[in-house]
């Protein structure tokens, strides 16, 4: 997809390789909900699907699969990726409650409500943000 035009600030940058050394959330400490949600993004680009599984919420009552079963679920391919994350990196963070929020975002240029597309984020018990299983709405 040529015109897929999606970078990390240095910040991110630091975040995501400290995070994906070790898995540790305390990398996540103090990204904001965009900055994790693009992290997320990374690291299915780089189809490093243990990054993207522990970037998922770790609140009991909002995990909808183990890690095994993770492991067990179809790849996405990169082109699938860029289609859908499109513009991610320009969406707005709307918070819902004390503890979630979403991403709203439009896949392609036109703004139509059609090409609206929401990425759900949940804080954990720690204050960190992380990504809702199922994030896309």
């Amino acid at each position: 997809m040529d015109d897929f035009d999606f970078t990390l600030t240095e910040e991110e940058i630091k975040a995501y390789r400290s995070f994906s050394k070790n898995l540790n959330e305390q990398h996540l400490k103090g990204l904001n909900p965009l900055s994790v949600a693009k992290l997320y993004v990374q690291a299915n680009l780089d189809q490093r699907f243990d990054v993207t599984y522990a970037l998922y919420t770790d609140r009991q009552e909002h995990i909808l699969w183990t890690k095994e079963e993770n492991e067990n679920l179809p790849d996405s391919d990169i082109e699938n990726t860029q289609r859908i994350f499109k513009n991610i990196e320009k969406g707005e963070f709307i918070q819902t409650s004390d503890f979630e929020g979403y991403i709203k975002y439009y896949k392609d240029d036109s703004k139509s409500p059609e090409a609206m597309m929401g990425f759900s984020m949940i804080k954990n018990e720690n204050g960190i943000w992380q990504v809702g299983f199922m994030p896309i709405q």
